[in-house]
């Protein structure tokens, strides 16, 4: 990556870098040496010598160059991109409001109707949290989904020290390779709840943006609305706080050896959704001991409930 930017765009500024890091170690000083050494034609190294020289990083003298220390130029740099996006954020400020005194829709939300659109939305969400990201995740909807992967940017996040909060749907949990990613996650210090009705992809940054993805038909297969800070974005992040406290721990490390064929057979069939009565008739057992066995189970799964049985056995990978 360049470690310099100029507004000509970004193939100007990694060949400005690499000109400049020519001359100043290789000893470069005339355009033909320069221009070979950047495989680029005579007129391309005057202009990367121009440039640098523009920014105070090259003392052009006729047909002669020399390079100057970087680091005042690169802070003078510096301090004009910082002034410029302050100016760039006050002027959001005043268009926002201008816009909506006068138009009829809200500055609180965009609707973005494109697939790659709306990946960029989500990624730039991880990239840009700085506290906290809270979640509610269904995984991939809709025709033909992708298969489940770690948000972009979310463990680099977490790595920087963004705390994540994550609620899963029980339905993405029967699948063996989606456990073993949000067990991952857990070990990197997110925190993981499920619960059997999670109804939407919805992520939430530092409390002050919130993407909320949705499914389309046709081939712009997902849609997002962003909501920025006002009431909407207080009602979601109610939700989530609803749905995080009534979801059921995940670990990262399960600490077992797998159950017996007999346990995993009724764990199967109890996912089936069978009553006690025909497991019992599936088994060749009383409908009494397969209430007890279930009780056995949760006791050792340290289960409150069938749901917990399942949520548990499904996490140790035993559905």
């Amino acid at each position: 990556m360049s470690t310099l930017d100029f507004s000509a765009g970004r193939g100007m500024a990694e060949l400005s870098d690499r000109a400049y890091r020519v001359v100043v170690q290789d000893g470069v000083r005339d355009l033909d040496a320069l221009a070979e050494a950047l495989g680029r034609d005579r007129d391309s190294a005057r202009e990367v010598v121009d440039m640098l020289a523009r920014v105070g990083l090259m003392l052009v003298n006729g047909e002669a160059f020399e390079p100057r220390p970087p680091r005042m130029p690169l802070q003078a740099l510096a301090d004009q991109y910082v002034r410029a996006a302050a100016a760039a954020r006050e002027a959001s400020e005043v268009l926002a409001e201008v816009w909506s005194r006068q138009m009829s829709t809200s500055d609180f939300l965009e609707v973005v109707t494109t697939t790659a659109q709306a990946m960029e939305v989500m990624a730039r969400l991880h990239a840009e949290a700085d506290n906290d990201v809270r979640a509610l995740s269904i995984g991939p909807r809709g025709e033909s989904p992708p298969q489940p992967s770690p948000q972009p940017g979310s463990h680099e996040a977490m790595r920087r020290g963004v705390s994540y909060r994550v609620v899963y749907g029980a339905q993405i949990l029967h699948q063996r390779n989606v456990m073993a990613m949000i067990q991952d996650a857990v070990s990197l210090g997110q925190s993981a709840r499920v619960f059997p009705d999670v109804p939407c992809n919805l992520h939430i940054a530092d409390g002050k943006r919130a993407v909320l993805v949705a499914p389309m038909p046709g081939p712009e297969r997902v849609h997002a609305a962003v909501f920025f800070e006002g009431g909407f974005l207080d009602s979601l992040i109610g939700v989530f706080e609803t749905y995080w406290t009534l979801g059921v721990p995940i670990t990262a490390d399960p600490r077992d050896q797998g159950p017996s064929d007999d346990i995993r057979r009724l764990l199967s069939l109890l996912g089936a959704g069978l009553t006690d009565a025909s497991i019992a008739r599936e088994l060749g057992v009383s409908e009494r001991t397969v209430n007890r066995r279930i009780m056995a189970l949760q006791d050792t799964l340290a289960a409150r409930s069938r749901f917990q049985l399942g949520v548990q056995a499904a996490r140790r990978g035993w559905l």
